[in-house]
């Protein structure tokens, strides 16, 4: 009687799941439909404001890399600072649970500055180099380098205070095995917790990458765009994708 009642209700969910599709495949039709009304009636505006802001970028690349890499830096030392102190202080009163939370979202911002900062740098440079202007130019790459010189040191601040609460772990900051050394001295909660937290960031980033990429191709219809960058997108993805699935049948067998 179970087997047949679980049949039936495996019939009905693939009955239903079938229906739903049917649902998302009408409704993506007359989104995909309108939308591309909408794009077509205003291709002419759409065009015009993207050619524009891509004009502004180039003009004030230099400004725009100062304001955002100051910002990030300035955001980078607040959470650290202050989570620092909490933390420490956490020690201090021989917490049950210390409390880390804003201090690991100092140690994120640091690496988030760094690599923002070179993303920006890219255009910066070229902007100041077609120009000719030598000062801003040395300006962004000595900017780069003091800001990469904070992160840096803070982290490493930050790491060995960590180390304070958790005397167990170990690594240092400035070895290239940093991370692997780190890692190696998690217990398996931890281990856990940043496998789920690794899966996560798996999801979220293919998610984004598909949306990117097909942003990109509706606004090929529009305006020029490299198609290297459509494709780069979609290696990553694919890239992403295949080394998931090839680890996830690794660790199956050796299981």
């Amino acid at each position: 009687m179970f087997k047949f009642n679980k049949k039936v209700n495996n019939k009905e969910k693939k009955k239903k799941s079938s229906v739903w599709i049917l649902i998302y495949l009408c409704l993506g039709g007359i989104i995909g439909a309108f939308g591309g009304a909408l794009i077509g009636g205003y291709s002419d505006l759409i065009h015009d404001k993207i050619v524009g802001l891509g004009r502004f970028i180039d003009i004030h690349a230099f400004e725009i890399y100062v304001a955002v890499s100051l910002s990030l830096l300035a955001v980078t030392l607040v959470t650290s600072l202050v989570g620092r102190k909490r933390f420490l202080e956490s020690i201090a009163r021989d917490d049950e649970f210390y409390d880390e939370d804003l201090m690991s979202i100092g140690i994120g911002a640091t690496n988030l500055t760094i690599i923002s900062n070179f993303l920006l740098l890219i255009p910066a440079l070229r902007a100041t180099m077609v120009g000719s202007e030598g000062f801003k130019f040395i300006t962004s790459l000595l900017l780069l380098l003091v800001i990469v010189v904070i992160c840096a040191l803070l982290q490493n601040r930050l790491i060995e205070d960590m180390k304070k609460g958790y005397p167990e772990k170990h690594g240092d900051v400035y070895d290239l095995s940093f991370k692997k050394d780190l890692i190696d001295s998690f217990d398996e909660r931890e281990k856990s917790h940043m496998h789920e937290a690794g899966y996560k960031a798996f999801e979220a980033a293919t998610k984004l990458m598909l949306v990117l990429t097909l942003g990109l191709i509706f606004l090929s219809v529009i305006i020029k765009i490299n198609l290297g960058l459509i494709f780069t997108l979609l290696l990553v993805m694919v890239t992403m994708n295949l080394t998931y699935v090839y680890y996830c049948i690794k660790l199956e067998k050796s299981n």
